[in-house]
């Protein structure tokens, strides 16, 4: 039951990814068509915002459906308990990586959020508004790791291998 909501959060952070790229698009079709008409409109910083909220709301959703590059070399030469073990090392590894690295985001972003800093360009955004989706997407992608590692460790095929068709099984 509770992988079908992590699921579903996986589903939700990669529409809205989706949605950051669309919006990049727009933004660019905004200053393209403002120029133009002759208006001043800088949208270069809020689009780079945009991408890193896309680049790391998706890695979740791309993670366990498969879509991250994979050399399963060594593991298809591997029997099937040393596979596992493989793919375990690897989640943990994966977990680890994106644990401290969302720890670390969040800390920052709460900082940010603390001291009021703005971005340098036209708009003044507050920092702390794009470093939340960055955090966001590597907690995701942490709680990701994690459940993937408790599928193979409880003797399941983890749903990258499923989904992405490296040739186990």
């Amino acid at each position: 039951m509770i992988r079908r909501y992590l699921h579903l959060l996986y589903t939700a952070c990669g529409y809205a990814a989706a949605g950051f790229l669309a919006m990049i698009a727009v933004l660019t079709l905004a200053q393209v068509v403002a120029r133009q008409l002759g208006i001043p409109l800088e949208s270069i910083e809020l689009a780079g915002f945009c991408l890193a909220a896309s680049t790391f709301l998706g890695l979740a959703h791309t993670f366990v459906n498969g879509g991250h590059v994979r050399v399963a070399m060594l593991s298809n030469a591997l029997p099937k308990a040393g596979r596992r073990w493989l793919e375990a090392w690897c989640c943990l590894v994966g977990l680890g990586a994106s644990g401290y690295a969302a720890w670390h985001m969040a800390g920052f972003t709460w900082e940010t959020y603390i001291y009021g800093d703005l971005s340098p360009g036209l708009a003044a955004m507050p920092l702390w508004i794009p470093q939340s989706g960055v955090a966001a997407g590597l907690a995701v992608l942490a709680v990701g790791f994690a459940e993937q590692l408790a599928v193979v460790l409880t003797g399941g095929t983890p749903d990258y291998v499923l989904h992405g068709g490296s040739g186990h099984e």
